[in-house]
């Protein structure tokens, strides 16, 4: 774990307190391991997890009702965290409905008055990544230009801003970012779009397995294991870092 190879606080182990507003045991691993890969050594990643509401539908449809979701996971979590969290995330899955044409379903009565052979529309299966922190000095840890002075050798005569300036948090910063598409078998996406049913549920008759949800998901068992549930939501974590990554040009309150 990050944390164990040293320090960047004046000799100190850094935690960086992050609350997860899911209980599954995937997302929760997918975010330990981005943060942990983000942050580096000398910075212990503390999770805490919240089975919180998203306040949208079940199964989320669009990338609107969806992105909201995981906000409102990430705000619920920020506020359910026993010890304030420096970041609070969120991760909603959804679904986007294409025509045969490529045009996008507004309603799902769209869906029911087509005729039958254009009923069952494409699926796009995606997620959306919400990130809530701040402008202080931890969330900034994992700035680029901090991670040089990190890197650079010890005898250099600079010194990290880091190690002689603590930031209090003067602002809520949000990251977002979205996982890639793919396209749900026709299967999935029937019992989906006539049945009223959750992807997961619906992934679980499909393929007669249970809660898979919880396991490799979706991604997981259509590329063969290729790319599990953790791992399609790496990358997006990591883009959604990008305005601690990058403060100067994300975050107008941050002065290094």
């Amino acid at each position: 774990m990050a944390g164990e190879n040293g320090s960047i606080h004046d000799g100190a182990v850094v935690n960086v307190r992050v609350a997860v507003g899911s209980g599954n045991p995937c997302k929760i691993e997918a975010v330990r391991s981005a943060f942990e890969h983000a942050f580096g050594s000398g910075v212990n990643i503390v999770i805490s997890s919240h089975n919180v509401p998203s306040n949208v539908s079940d199964q989320p449809m669009g990338t609107e009702e969806t992105k909201r979701g995981a906000m409102n996971r990430a705000r619920a979590a920020f506020a359910m965290a026993k010890e304030k969290p420096d970041f609070a995330v969120g991760l909603e899955g959804g679904l986007v409905m294409e025509t045969n044409d490529g045009e996008p379903h507004k309603k799902q009565e769209d869906v029911d008055t087509k005729k039958e052979e254009d009923a069952i529309p494409t699926l796009w299966c995606m997620a959306w990544m919400a990130i809530l922190g701040s402008d202080s000095s931890t969330c900034t840890l994992i700035r680029a230009d901090n991670q040089n002075d990190i890197m650079a050798d010890s005898s250099s005569s600079s010194t990290p801003q880091s190690q002689h300036q603590y930031r209090q948090a003067t602002k809520q910063v949000w990251g977002f970012a979205q996982t890639g598409h793919f396209a749900l078998p026709p299967q999935v996406a029937q019992l989906v779009v006539k049945e009223g049913m959750e992807l997961g549920d619906a992934d679980d008759q499909v393929f007669d397995r249970t809660n898979g949800k919880h396991g490799s998901g979706t991604v997981g068992i259509l590329t063969n294991g290729m790319i599990d549930r953790a791992n399609y939501y790496d990358h997006a974590l990591k883009l959604a870092l990008t305005p601690w990554i990058r403060p100067d040009l994300y975050i107008p309150s941050f002065s290094s």
